[in-house]
Parts: structure tokens; C-alpha cells; sequence
């Protein structure tokens, strides 16, 4: 579902009247993301480039976990866009608590981006990354009030470093946001400092349960950085399973597949799935089923990797590596 672009940071322009009419012939635009001499921010994106002339007050997450992101910095959203898990007002615990009371108007792309009900809030700002947003609805949604779109060509799931540094400077707390975002690479190094076992051992996310024709992995990407950060290593030989953000390794070679990888990482929507897995006749035969190698992260755990945010990462921080080591016993 999921290579990191240089955060830009803020940069505050002071121009003095009399000097007002050279800087603008001689200077170059400000940068993506940079505040002007006005105190506007321009972001760029795949659509071209949208003006933010304010810090905005009604934000509305038109995507799938942008939510985190702009409540990580302390926006909280008047609406938020329901992906998975059926969770209060879409979001999950570990961003409940800068929640708080809130209760924002929950949204879904069932049938593509609700753009009435968007316009009927009157937000002044639109967050639509994460939201399959083309061309034509991009238009419609900026006619309703400044939109920022995905940066590039991942319409949904582009790397969230890359979401959550263009979420901080669309509402001017790119400072804050790039602190949160250090503080979560730091915070996988030293999960893997304390966890001395897990360097260098090859571990594999798998995800959801196994189907007919086979199974579904995450591919070595952005979504895996975090177990690099924590000195974990990716099996080889899964190129050839991997289409883009996604990898799906057939039936007749699951066992080829998965046969380097220390721990098996099983990500599943709910709990008791577990026994269904582990019943599974061709997973029932890999070494790591037979050696009680294969982790069963809890439903909130196992949502909050997939969510992968400047939020949940922490949680996912905190609470994996204890699992992964004593699987490692």
C-alpha cells in the first residue's frame, strides 16, 4: 500500500517596503513550502502549486491517515476520512489522545472523494494526500478552498516522510512536524540499540491471511526502513514478486520465499484470524511456524505498521521489537 525527499524547512522573508520592487524582480519564487514575504506558503505538487495565505483553523483530511499527521502538530481536523478498523471519529488509539474531545465529521472514499460534503463544511484548508486525487477532482476540491495534493505520482501511499513533511508546511508547523519525524528515527535506532539481538537477523512482513493463490508481503521500500532503522535486514530473492508498492508471492513458492527470513512479521485485521494462519497447510511447514518463529503483532499493533505515520510508528516502536527478540529466544 506505501525515497525520502529533503525536508525543507520555513524560512521567514522579511522584505522592507523600499526594497519591495527589486526583490521581486531580481528573486527567484520562494521554495516549495517556504513562508513568503506576504506570510503565505506555497506548496508544490503533482497538480502544480496551491497558495495557503494563512495558518489555516478548518482543515479537513480529505485522505487516508493524514489525520495523524495534522493532529501529530496539534491541527485538529474538522474532518477526517475513514480507511480501515472502524475506529472513533477514524482514528486510532495512539493519536486518540491528541484527539482529545473532538469529534470531527467522518468521511470515506467509497465512491471516490466526497466532494459536496467537503464543501459544505467550508474548510480553509483541504489535506488530499493519501486520497487518490486526479486531476478533475483536484480542480473541484480548489474551487471549495486551498488543496494540497499527493507530491508525486503515488496517489495513494506516497513515503510518509514525504506526506508528513508537506502536511507541516501546509499548516506552517514544518519546525514541529521535523522534530516529530527525527524523533521517530531516533526512536527506532535506540528500539534497536536496546534489542541488540535483532541486528542483522532477516525478517519479512506478511500481510492478511493467505489466500488460494497465495500471499501477500511488503516489499523492500519506505515501509520497511523502520526495521532497517532498528539493524534488521530483509531476506533477498523477493524482487520478482514485487510490482511497485506491492508483492505477492504464489502459493508453489511461499516456502522458497520465506525460506532466509529469521521472523515472520504476520500482520492481520483481527486476532483470531491467527489460528486460521497457522492452520494453513503451506504455512504450517515453514521453518518458521514449526520453530514458534512467526510474530503475531495484536490488531492495534499490526494496524498501526500499516498506518505508518509520524504517530503510530512510535507505538509500533515501542511495542515490536519485545515480540521480535523473544521470538528470537
Amino acid at each position: 500500500m506505501y525515497p525520502n525527499r529533503s525536508r525543507r524547512n520555513f524560512l521567514a522573508l522579511a522584505v522592507g517596503a523600499a526594497g519591495a520592487a527589486m526583490v521581486a524582480a531580481c528573486s527567484k519564487p520562494p521554495a516549495s513550502g517556504t513562508v513568503a514575504g506576504d506570510g503565505s506558503v506555497t506548496i508544490n505538487h503533482a497538480f502544480g502549486s496551491t497558495r495557503i495565505p494563512a495558518p489555516p483553523k478548518s482543515v479537513v483530511c480529505a485522505g487516508l491517515t493524514g489525520q495523524d499527521e495534522l493532529l501529530a502538530v496539534g491541527v485538529v481536523p474538522i474532518a477526517v476520512t475513514e480507511w480501515f478498523g472502524n475506529q472513533p471519529f477514524a482514528v486510532w488509539p495512539w493519536a486518540q489522545p491528541a484527539l482529545g474531545p473532538a469529534q470531527p465529521v467522518v468521511l470515506n472514499l467509497n465512491d471516490g472523494i466526497q466532494v459536496d460534503k467537503i464543501s459544505a463544511l467550508k474548510p480553509d484548508l483541504i489535506i488530499a494526500t493519501n486520497a487518490g486525487l486526479d486531476a478533475d477532482t483536484y480542480k473541484k476540491l480548489s474551487a471549495v478552498a486551498p488543496t494540497i495534493a499527493q507530491s508525486g505520482q503515488d496517489a495513494f501511499f506516497e513515503p510518509w516522510k514525504e506526506q508528513a513533511t508537506v502536511i507541516g508546511q501546509a499548516v506552517f508547523k514544518a519546525d514541529d512536524m521535523k522534530r516529530l519525524i527525527d524523533g521517530v528515527d531516533a526512536k527506532f535506532a535506540g528500539a534497536g540499540q536496546a534489542n541488540p539481538r535483532l541486528g542483522g537477523r532477516k525478517m519479512l512482513i506478511v500481510n492478511g491471511l493467505p489466500t488460494a493463490d497465495g500471499v501477500e508481503i511488503t516489499p523492500a521500500g519506505w515501509r520497511t526502513d523502520f526495521l532497517t532503522e532498528m539493524g534488521i535486514a530483509l531476506p533477498g530473492g523477493l524482487d520478482s514478486f514485487t510490482k511497485g508498492q506491492h508483492a505477492f508471492v504464489p502459493r508453489d513458492q511461499i516456502a522458497t520465499a520465506f525460506r532466509d527470513a529469521d521472523v515472520l512479521i504476520w500482520t492481520l485485521d483481527a486476532d483470531e484470524q491467527r489460528p486460521a494462519v497457522l492452520a494453513d497447510p503451506t504455512i504450517a511447514q515453514l521453518s518458521q511456524a514449526k520453530s514458534n518463529r512467526i510474530v503475531f503483532p495484536n490488531k492495534d499493533l499490526s494496524a498501526a505498521i500499516t498506518f505508518a505515520s509520524v504517530l503510530s510508528y512510535p507505538a509500533v516502536a515501542d511495542q515490536l521489537p519485545p515480540l521480535l527478540t523473544a521470538a528470537l529466544a
